[in-house]
């Protein structure tokens, strides 16, 4: 009997909270604190830079607030979403009228929901990547702008691939040989070795870091532009010695350790996709008697598994296959090559705004057919 009590008692609270979350007033609570991180995350971008104020201001459940040094939480874009996506849908169940008269009504507030739980997940999962095709080549990897990492490879196959966001708490223990960092920046300046901190004439350094070094320096506010780099010493190869890798780097660290190749590459991390994309032709149109660009297009070809098609990605004509958006961004031109830049976003919640517009448009039609109907009916009357 007390248990029957207890339970009807927490499912009346339920409820109780319930209905609270479902009442109207509680967009114009949620509005005014979405709309400051809207306007601070875009003023901030000024001197953090587009994708670290992503990260702190938009891509986050939860805020850190420094006023007095003090670290206070609050809630973030991603949980400020996600109660405004409760309190709709809970309204849209608990509190719609279920009749035939408001039912385009009721389609246009489930297209409403729609809508945000797609920009929610959106929030979520969305990821960017950029690609750069030389013309002439393909390749089916696509890199990210801001986060490195140090992959590793035996005999051309991957074993290991290391994030420089975690650099203070790598897991070496798996691998055949022992890493040890020494130090690390996230932009870094390229010094003379002779010239660095910490030098020591009597340790073994091996390939670039016997003439080169780095030291910190300020992290530009565009993440994609910083020279990453790392210095480590490698233990238990035929090559041990004091190593350093960066961005950019023009040949990868190459070892050797009881007959098997080992290769390290340090830079921005890679994703492979499922398929390839070569690129054929890249075009640039110029304002008269200037250099500046006034549009540019690639002519590629889609290569996966046995299929192949050929296509353009223009400006404003990106191309979508299999999940992931690819948009003409930038490129790059010398006297010898070309090469084109694409962005490329892969978002699990790109459907949703087709969806959701969609339905609201039916519920929308669906609501003047039926007051036209009834307006008719009343005059028939």
């Amino acid at each position: 009997m007390y248990k029957s009590l207890s339970m009807n008692a927490g499912l009346k609270t339920i409820k109780k909270y319930a209905f609270r979350l479902a009442e109207a007033d509680m967009v114009f609570w949620l509005m005014p604190p979405i709309m400051l991180i809207l306007i601070a995350g875009t003023l901030a971008q000024r001197w953090m830079g587009l994708w670290p104020a992503i990260d702190v201001f938009f891509s986050t459940f939860i805020i850190w607030a420094s006023p007095f040094s003090i670290p206070i939480p609050l809630p973030g874009t991603l949980t400020l979403l996600g109660i405004l996506s409760l309190n709709l849908t809970l309204k849209f169940l608990l509190k719609s009228e279920w009749s035939w008269k408001k039912s385009g009504i009721i389609l246009s507030h489930l297209g409403a929901i729609i809508l945000l739980l797609g920009g929610l997940l959106t929030a979520a999962t969305a990821r960017e990547f950029f690609m750069l095709i030389p013309e002439g080549a393909q390749t089916p990897f696509i890199y990210s702008y801001s986060a490195r990492e140090l992959a590793i490879y035996e005999d051309g196959e991957p074993i290991a691939k290391l994030p420089y966001e975690n650099i203070e708490d790598w897991d070496t223990s798996a691998l055949p040989f022992k890493i040890d960092i020494r130090r690390h920046c996230i932009n870094c300046n390229i010094l003379k070795r002779e010239e660095s901190q910490g030098y020591d004439e009597n340790a073994v350094y091996q390939l670039m870091a016997r003439f080169m070094a780095f030291e910190n320096k300020q992290p530009e506010p565009q993440p994609e532009i910083n020279l990453t780099g790392i210095e480590f010493k490698l233990g238990g190869t035929d090559q041990d010695g004091i190593y350093i890798a960066f961005d950019g780097m023009p040949k990868p660290i190459e070892i050797s350790m009881n007959d098997r190749e080992f290769t390290l590459i340090f830079g921005k991390a890679q994703k492979r996709l499922p398929f390839n994309i070569a690129l054929n032709d890249f075009s640039k149109q110029v304002y008269g008697g200037t250099e500046t660009a006034r549009s540019y297009h690639s002519d590629i070809v889609v290569k996966d598994g046995g299929l192949e098609w050929p296509t353009r990605i223009e400006m404003n004509k990106p191309l979508r296959y299999k999940g992931y958006t690819f948009f003409q961004s930038s490129f790059e031109q010398t006297p010898d090559s070309e090469a084109t830049i694409l962005a490329v976003v892969e978002n699990k919640g790109r459907l949703f705004p087709y969806i959701g517009t969609f339905v609201i448009g039916m519920g929308l039609l669906l609501h003047l057919i039926i007051v036209i109907f009834i307006r008719k009916r009343e005059h028939a009357k």
